[in-house]
């Protein structure tokens, strides 16, 4: 004759299949290994990672609403973040709805900004940074001088603040052995001086790392100033280059 199972055995069995049923759905893949074929997920159904804290921290996928393509169908978009849930690489087009619809790939700071992106709308180059060019005259009697014993302003850099740090060379001299000077750099509007070296009758080429002024993205000017200290010629002096550079 069999035996009816008691309440309290069925109980068990049923924790013992919900148990194991939790186990296989959160198994499923985790040791998967895939040798030939892939796996493929269609019409944007997407893969989404997502860390302990719950950020996410990798996204393959379609996104609607205002990251809609044009024809208000999801924008396919990968984007990788960091533990916070920052993106930090992506490939997408933030505003479909302008300009065209064009995906661009871009490298994000700690902070938010893209740092390094290309120029989608013209198909080709470098939408960021933004890398000066530099000419500087080779002839010392072209560079800017003056005889004022006062700071005066002969050339200025501008740039647009993408990096933390400026790099600066600067070419100096005077016009004769009997003529001293000073040259440094302010920035524009503070006022704030970086560096002071003195100037005699050779040609020098200076070398300073400072802090760059501004915020990013912000457009910025440091003036290259010299003064007469001894002599009668010209204290003269020019940018060789300017450049950003990280901290």
């Amino acid at each position: 004759m069999p035996v009816t199972p008691s309440p309290d055995d069925l109980a068990n069995r049923i924790t013992a299949l919900e148990r194991q049923v939790d186990e296989l759905a959160r198994g499923t893949l985790s040791n998967a290994v895939i040798s030939s074929g892939g796996i493929q997920i269609r019409d944007l159904g997407g893969i989404q990672l997502t860390d302990q804290d719950g950020q996410t921290v990798f996204f393959v996928g379609g996104l609607g609403g205002r990251m809609a393509r044009p024809d208000l169908t999801p924008q396919p978009v990968t984007a990788i973040s960091d533990d916070r849930g920052k993106w930090r690489i992506s490939v997408l087009d933030d505003n479909p709805a302008a300009k065209g619809y064009r995906q661009y790939v871009a490298i994000w700071d700690y902070s938010g900004n893209i740092i390094l992106g290309d120029d989608v709308d013209s198909g080709s180059g470098l939408a960021r940074p933004y890398i000066p060019h530099t000419v500087t005259r080779a002839r010392y009697y072209d560079w800017p001088g003056t005889t004022s014993g006062d700071w005066e302003a002969v050339e200025t850099a501008r740039f647009n603040r993408q990096h933390p740090y400026l790099d600066a060379r600067i070419l100096c001299t005077t016009d004769n052995p009997d003529t001293l000077g000073e040259v440094r750099l302010r920035e524009e509007p503070s006022g704030v001086t970086f560096a002071i070296e003195p100037v005699a009758f050779q040609q020098e080429l200076k070398s300073w790392r400072v802090p760059a002024p501004g915020v990013f993205n912000e457009t910025r000017g440091v003036h290259l100033e010299v003064r007469r200290s001894a002599g009668t010629g010209n204290v003269r002096a020019t940018f060789a280059y300017v450049y950003g550079v990280q901290s």
